[in-house]
């Protein structure tokens, strides 16, 4: 089963080229990046970001942010080694200068 989600996380990218994520806090919780099992670029929810009232909107802001992409990771992550792990897709917006989000997770 997936669930999607739109929830802020803080990521610790790898120091490799690419800044592979290697943990990110969800809810409170730190999760350990097992596994990167694939990453890819997809298109913004500009919709969401339209109807959103807590972030301020400039005028054309929607048509930028429709244009937009974001980069996914998804990754197998655990709450530590003795956690069973799960599936995770974190969308790294480089438009709002770098802001992570937890966007789907698989049971």
């Amino acid at each position: 089963m997936v669930r999607r989600f739109s929830d802020p996380v803080e990521v610790r990218p790898g120091e490799g080229a690419d800044r592979r994520p290697e943990a990110f806090i969800w809810r409170g919780r730190l999760y350990v990046v097992r596994d990167v099992l694939g990453q890819w670029r997809e298109r913004r929810a500009w919709w969401r970001d339209a109807l959103d009232h807590e972030t301020p909107v400039e005028p054309g802001a929607a048509l930028s942010a429709a244009a937009g992409e974001h980069e996914v990771w998804r990754v197998e992550a655990s709450r530590g080694w003795s956690y069973s792990p799960g599936v995770y897709d974190l969308a790294h917006d480089g438009h709002d200068g770098g802001r992570w989000s937890l966007v789907r997770v698989a049971d």
